[in-house]
This record gives C-alpha cells, sequence and structure tokens, in this order.
C-alpha cells in the first residue's frame, strides 16, 4: 500500500511540475540541500549571481551530512543536494559530476612538508586530524591506506568541521586530508601549508543529485543547468552563472 501511494504523490508531484512548466517559466521556489563546506565556500557566491538573474525564484538552503541529504531527498525535504560522489543513489535518482575538487594534505607552517614530495609509506608514521566515518574524506584516506596495504596513521582527533581541521593542524595537532578550496583562504594566510596527497585518487568529485521526474518544475530545471555551467572547470570562482541550457529529467 505504501508503494502505491508513493506512486500517487509522486505522479501528483508531476502533473503540479507538467503546469508548472506551461504557467511560468522563471518563478517557484527550490530547496537546497548541501554539505556544510560547500554551503559555505562554494554556493554564496553563486546563488546570489543565480537570484539576481533569477529574482522570481525564491531559494532555501539547508545543511546536512553526506547521509542527511540523501534522507531529505528520499522525503522530499530538499529538491537538490550538492555533496561529494556517493555510490548507490538508486535509479529514483539523478546524478551528475559539476566538479573535480583536489584535495591537499595540510601540514603546520615552517615544518618543511609543503615541500617534500612523499609517499603514503612516508607519511604513515605521522598523526592525523580527520573528519567522522561516513565523510567522503575520511573515506579516500582509510581506503588509500588499506588498498596499500600500509596500517592507518594514529588518529590525533576526528572533527565534523573541516574549518576545525585547519585550526588544529594549524596549531600542529597532526596532518589533515581536505578538499583545498576549504581551506585556501589559511594557505593564502600562511596558517597551514599544504603538500600533495600522495595517492592515485587526488580529487573528490562533487556532484549534484535530484529526484527523477517526467517533467521538472522550471526552476529546479534552471538551477541544474545554471550549476552545470557555473562549477565547470573553466569557470573562474566567482563567475555569473552563464543563461541556463535545457536540461535532462
Amino acid at each position: 500500500m505504501r508503494s502505491h501511494a508513493e506512486a500517487i504523490l509522486n505522479l501528483a508531484d508531476e502533473a503540479r511540475a507538467a503546469v508548472a512548466a506551461i504557467t511560468a517559466q522563471n518563478a517557484g521556489s527550490v530547496t537546497i540541500g548541501a554539505l556544510e563546506t560547500i554551503a559555505s565556500v562554494k554556493l554564496p557566491k553563486w546563488l546570489s549571481a543565480f537570484q539576481s538573474h533569477h529574482p522570481g525564484i525564491d531559494l532555501k538552503l539547508k545543511v546536512a551530512g553526506s547521509g542527511g541529504l540523501l534522507q531529505k531527498l528520499e522525503a522530499n525535504e530538499i529538491e537538490v543536494a550538492f555533496c561529494f560522489d556517493q555510490q548507490g543513489v538508486g535509479e529514483r535518482f539523478a546524478k551528475r559530476t559539476i566538479a573535480a575538487e583536489p584535495l591537499v594534505l595540510i601540514a603546520p607552517p615552517g615544518r618543511g612538508l609543503a615541500s617534500t614530495k612523499l609517499d603514503l609509506s612516508a607519511i604513515a608514521s605521522a598523526r592525523f586530524v580527520v573528519t567522522e566515518v561516513g565523510c567522503v574524506y575520511r573515506h579516500l584516506f582509510d581506503k588509500a591506506f588499506a588498498e596499500a596495504g600500509i596500517a592507518a596513521p594514529r588518529l590525533a582527533a576526528e572533527v565534523d568541521s573541516i574549518g576545525t581541521i585547519g585550526r588544529l593542524v594549524a596549531e600542529g595537532a597532526g596532518l589533515g586530508l581536505v578538499p583545498r578550496f576549504a581551506v585556501v583562504e589559511a594557505l593564502d594566510r600562511g596558517e597551514i601549508s599544504e603538500m600533495s596527497w600522495p595517492n592515485a585518487t587526488q580529487a573528490a568529485l562533487l556532484v549534484m543529485i535530484w529526484r527523477r521526474r517526467r517533467v521538472q518544475p522550471p526552476a529546479l530545471k534552471l538551477l541544474l543547468a545554471a550549476a552545470s555551467d557555473a562549477f565547470g572547470p573553466a569557470r573562474s570562482a566567482d563567475a555569473h552563472p552563464r543563461r541556463a541550457r535545457p536540461f535532462p529529467s
């Protein structure tokens, strides 16, 4: 019975979206979900530019962890999630990669690590400040050492904030594996130093995930197309989104 009820609700959503597609091309609302780091660093300028181009579209932003974002998509609490690549999102959802974000190891300033070329075995004896289990950075960290057959480094701390990792590393607590965009300001200020992550996987894929529909709401369709344009590799960080292109369901 529940599956039939969900199917009826989805059909009703699609019917409303079809009517909206005819009656409104540049109005409506979109509820966005994003990881904290993405919401605070990657989205603000772009969302502001998008809204200036589409003032009739109301935007709402909710912040959650990776698992929470998928739950919110399932529950229709958000319409699109911005997060790092996740496997097994299910056939009901579409996923598009919009950027590859370089991963870097960060170290305290003045330790000489930034100019040293290292491999995994060379840093296995170091202590690390890491995110909690379930985070994409933690997954890549654990996977790299496991696949290399090297015992995982000792952990100095587990935290739920990239900003906190940066501050702990700056104070000498250990090394950290993070997406570079999240710590670029601290790097520019000289609070931390960086070195390349010595593993084949040197980037985290930034993706957006949304529910498949026969007809997407016009506002969501515009936002998906604009995001594909704005986060392309040739675009600068402060670029305005181009005119939205047609976007698939």
